[in-house]
């Protein structure tokens, strides 16, 4: 079978000829245009050499300070704390439930 017209034939003929690939150079030339910034300052010298590289910030790191033990009136708060929760919790854990429940009936 011969291939012409609409078969596959050799990619090289059919296909157009590809973009030469730019060399390493001419991407790291500099291509600029003058703009006004370039009026307005002066031109750089290359002669200084490059710019001394930055130092990173300090950052100062805080003391650590330790938390203060608990002392007796700090215990006996929470106690009276854990006390009041401890009475009220009977009577929400028996309310609660009766208030729903009357609600779902109708009085």
């Amino acid at each position: 079978m011969s291939t012409t017209g609409r078969g596959r034939g050799n990619d090289e003929d059919e296909s157009p000829a590809a973009p030469p690939i730019p060399s390493f150079a001419s991407l790291r030339a500099p291509r600029r245009t003058h703009g006004a910034l370039d009026l307005l300052l002066p031109p750089a010298d290359d002669e200084q050499g490059p710019l001394p590289p930055v130092p990173p910030p300090v950052r100062e790191v805080p003391p650590v300070v330790a938390p203060r033990p608990a002392e007796w009136p700090d215990l006996l708060w929470f106690g009276v704390r854990m006390a009041s929760a401890a009475l009220r919790l009977p009577g929400v854990l028996v309310r609660e439930p009766a208030r729903r429940l009357r609600r779902l009936l109708g009085e």
